[in-house]
């Protein structure tokens, strides 16, 4: 057997394999900044002088304030709520479905390649 045929079915496994992870996943788009055909539009716009404001003076306080300061006002003590931990559902075991796909891709492909290599062998 010559040595090139090692690196046929190697190619070939490869190649089945950059496939179907090819077909399953979904294209990269969040990372690439927006392409212009052109230049965009430039608009200059004058400034806006903003309206004066004028601030009225403050009226005087319509009462005198109390001489003495009233009673301390103390909230009321409660006491500390007593804590339960959460009771958490046990984890979901469900791979997404392009997990699935790629390994069920790969799978396929090694078996094909064993198949392969027990027909020549024989």
């Amino acid at each position: 057997m010559a040595p090139r045929a090692g690196w046929k079915k190697v190619a070939a496994t490869v190649t089945l394999t950059a496939t179907s992870f090819t077909y399953s996943a979904s294209a990269a788009q969040a990372f690439f900044p927006p392409w212009w055909p052109t230049d965009p539009p430039v608009t200059v716009s004058p400034p806006v002088t903003p309206p004066v404001v004028v601030v009225p003076p403050a009226p005087p306080p319509p009462f005198d304030p109390p001489v003495t300061p009233p009673p301390p006002i103390l909230p009321p003590v409660v006491p500390p709520p007593s804590v339960v931990p959460p009771v958490c559902p046990p984890p979901h075991g469900v791979p997404e479905p392009s997990t699935l796909v790629g390994g069920l891709a790969g799978m396929a492909a090694a078996a094909g390649w064993a198949a392969r290599r027990r027909k020549k062998a024989a």
